[in-house]
């Protein structure tokens, strides 16, 4: 008799593969699901397993006759038996198999148990290096950085930094300087169009100064660097914002078009003969998901070319920052313009979510136009943080 175990992810598939050894004339003596594969008991694959007998047969040729024991002689118990001992060695297998599972997992636990012992004897949380390192990340909370933001910056230097090195508080302030810097892109400045004009569109919540920042970027370009400028305004809610822009483009003697559709757009755009259109948008609260559809929809009406810059207040809190980008996605913007910076001692809450996907393109300090309107740099970001810290960490 020939027994043979196969293992396969169906019952059929198993079948199927001890028919393609032994053929048709097997039988099967017993079925059960297993477990096999995986890393330390996880990730393990249910497979099903069935034992089949099959009976051998007599070499051709041979005159002489063996003797028949009882049990072979027996169709119904010799299977059985074989089964019963099949299924002993299983179980045997994965009992073995079980006791290595739980010895791998003990070893890994020692393992991380001693890396935490390393790590808390060559990081020191009471030694000089981690009183350094604390004091900075203290630094970080004093300029409003988010905790997210602080617990990712930590566990860069603990797994960067030398023990050295983090005993240093000059070299983890120029570490923490560069991480920042790293972190965060300019655009450069708007570039005129040639043939066609640039449509910058700035978008943004309420009250952080599109309206105001839109006059500065046209006088900027208007006046000063004597461009061929139009301004837009798809503001039709506000009517004090229109009549405010109004006045500054009529100083600047520069042409505004009040917006009122999507076609009306579309049309403005593409009979402008201006180098740079700027085009101011109402405020939109990142709840108002109709608001937002809404605009999309009109600025749609020009298909390509659209330079939408997302303007937040330096005064925003760190959640209300992220849910206002987050939510502002569906415009298309690109680029961020940071203002009232002069109205804030902080800066962190939004460097903790400027990442180099989204570039910054302007600054405002002010309400003059358009001498309050500077190019971003992202070394301005880092004289507007405080790194002094106690007993002179950082200095």
């Amino acid at each position: 008799m020939i027994y043979r175990t196969y293992r396969a992810p169906t019952y059929k598939e198993a079948v199927l593969n001890a028919k393609m050894e032994l053929g048709n004339d097997m039988y099967i003596l017993g079925r059960k699901s297993v477990k096999e594969g995986g890393v330390f008991g996880l990730f393990r694959k249910n497979l099903t397993e069935i034992t089949v007998a099959k009976q051998e047969k007599p070499s051709q040729g041979s005159s002489k006759k063996r003797t028949v024991s009882p049990a072979e002689s027996d169709p119904t118990s010799n299977p059985q038996s074989a089964m019963q001992k099949e299924d002993e060695r299983i179980e045997r297998n994965d009992r073995q198999a079980e006791t290595e599972v739980t010895e791998n997992k003990m070893i890994m636990e020692e393992l991380i148990d001693l890396k935490r012992r390393i790590n808390a004897v060559m990081v020191g949380k009471k030694g000089e290096e981690d009183i350094h390192l604390a004091r900075l990340l203290n630094v970080l909370k004093d300029n409003d950085f988010s905790d997210e933001y602080i617990e990712s910056l930590k566990t860069k230097f603990e797994d960067e930094i030398s023990v050295k090195e983090a005993k240093d508080p000059g070299f983890l302030t120029k570490r923490l300087k560069t991480h920042i810097l790293d972190s965060i892109e300019t655009s450069g400045p708007i570039a005129p169009g040639n043939g066609r004009p640039s449509v910058v569109v700035l978008v943004g919540p309420t009250g952080v100064g599109k309206t105001t920042t839109i006059a500065k970027l046209a006088a900027s370009y208007g006046v000063l660097q004597k461009h061929k400028v139009e301004v837009f305004t798809i503001d039709s809610y506000r009517i004090a914002a229109v009549e405010q822009l109004g006045k500054y483009t009529e100083l600047m003697q520069i042409p505004f078009t009040v917006i009122n559709s999507r076609e009306e757009f579309k049309s403005a755009v593409s009979q402008s003969k201006a180098e740079v259109i700027f085009v101011d948008t109402a405020g939109r609260s990142q709840k108002n998901s109709m608001g937002l559809a809404e605009l999309r929809t009109i600025l749609d009406g020009v298909k390509t070319g659209l330079d939408v810059h997302l303007v937040l207040a330096a005064t925003t809190k760190w959640k209300d920052a992220l849910d206002i980008m987050t939510r502002f996605n569906q415009l298309g913007y690109g680029k961020i313009i940071i203002t009232k910076l002069d109205e804030t001692s902080s800066i962190g809450s939004l460097i903790s979510i400027l990442n180099k996907d989204k570039k910054l393109s302007y600054f405002t300090m002010g309400q003059g136009v358009p001498d309050d309107l500077e190019l971003a740099e992202k070394e301005k970001l880092l004289e507007l943080l405080s790194f002094e810290g106690p007993d002179e960490l950082c200095s």
